[in-house]
């Protein structure tokens, strides 16, 4: 996400025709519960939940949240980057991370197994995104330090790489085939892109300075973030065309990170948080459906950062930081129309 921040007006700002109101939204909280962690061996109780706590406020009562962890074996570290309707889930794992210097790694966890993913020759790889066909993408480095976008395909990898640009990356891709991601132009600028059927198309919204695509769901619609001119985080939607400009209401900055085939859509906001030397950005989780906010709150006890990334259904993936800035991955699922009552 784009580290930058600043009050923010509390609507959304329309910027052509879009499926979305242009009008304030209103925001409730989200009920959450633990059900299991898992690390070696995954869970079959993840999406079950041992109890919930539902919201007794706003226009959608009875939401509730399970949770489980994701860990990769032996690793200190570890995020959840992609999800697919299999419950396949790609991410990073290593040592060093938050640095993304190039000394973490990338798995593919499918079913209870674990499986690295590694450019063939690269010093690094990084995997964002995966569909329902298994198709990962995300980007690589090679000796000369510079970033290129990649898709696997079963065993094969392509880099789908726009000679126009210094550096591409791959964030995500959807059952169409279809790859966005972000690239480097010559003066360090960064625009988002969508691939498909052999060509690029840049995605720019007005005004914006650069541009990180995040999120795309099976009718091509995208999600993501950019800066304005004033450095300004916004998130921004993309509907075959017209694009529409989200903010959190109230927060200094929004960036959008998902958006699953029912128009559900999740991000984060609120202004950076210092953990050690890291700052990370939009620190506090949400959900945004039908024009209403609903804060995303972990059941854990010390999640001081709160990162979602892709959204598949009712269910998404991310990662949380403590305040030792230890790094977790983690899957949960949203549950709702459940009766109004406190499990304890």
């Amino acid at each position: 996400m784009l580290l930058h921040s600043k009050i923010l007006t509390n609507c959304f700002r329309v910027v052509g025709v879009c499926a979305f109101a242009a009008s304030c939204l209103s925001a409730q909280m989200l009920g959450a519960t633990t059900a299991s962690r898992f690390g070696i061996h995954r869970s079959k109780d993840l999406r079950k939940g041992v109890g919930v706590v539902h919201s007794n406020s706003g226009p959608q009562p009875g939401l509730s949240l399970s949770f489980g962890l994701i860990d990769f074996p032996r690793s200190p570290f570890s995020t959840a980057n992609g999800l697919n309707r299999h419950g396949d889930v790609v991410g990073f794992f290593g040592p060093a991370l938050p640095q993304w210097d190039g000394t973490e790694q990338s798995y593919l966890l499918h079913g209870n197994t674990f499986r690295e993913i590694k450019y063939p020759g690269a010093a690094y790889t990084g995997v964002l995104g995966i569909n329902d066909s298994r198709e990962i993408v995300g980007w690589y480095t090679t000796d000369d330090s510079r970033w290129h976008a990649f898709l696997l395909q079963g065993e094969t990898y392509t880099t789908i790489d726009d000679p126009d640009f210094q550096t591409t990356l791959a964030t995500n891709i959807n059952n169409a085939g279809a790859v966005i991601g972000e690239m480097f132009d010559d003066t360090g600028n960064v625009h988002g892109f969508v691939f498909q059927a052999g060509t690029f198309t840049t995605i720019d919204p007005p005004n914006s300075i650069n541009t990180e695509p995040a999120g795309i769901n099976s009718t091509g619609v995208i999600v993501g973030n950019f800066n304005d001119q004033d450095e300004v985080t916004h998130g921004f939607v993309l509907n075959h065309g017209k694009y529409t400009i989200v903010d959190y209401p109230g927060a200094s900055n929004t960036g959008l990170t998902s958006i699953n085939d029912k128009g559900q859509i999740v991000g984060g906001y609120g202004d950076p948080v210092m953990i050690g030397d890291e700052d990370w950005g939009t620190p506090n989780a949400f959900l945004l459906d039908k024009g209403v906010f609903t804060p995303l709150k972990l059941p854990v006890g010390d999640a001081q950062v709160t990162w979602t990334y892709t959204m598949q259904g009712d269910a998404f993936v991310g990662l949380y930081v403590d305040s030792l800035g230890n790094i977790y991955g983690y899957d949960a699922e949203i549950s709702g129309a459940q009766p109004q009552i406190q499990k304890r």
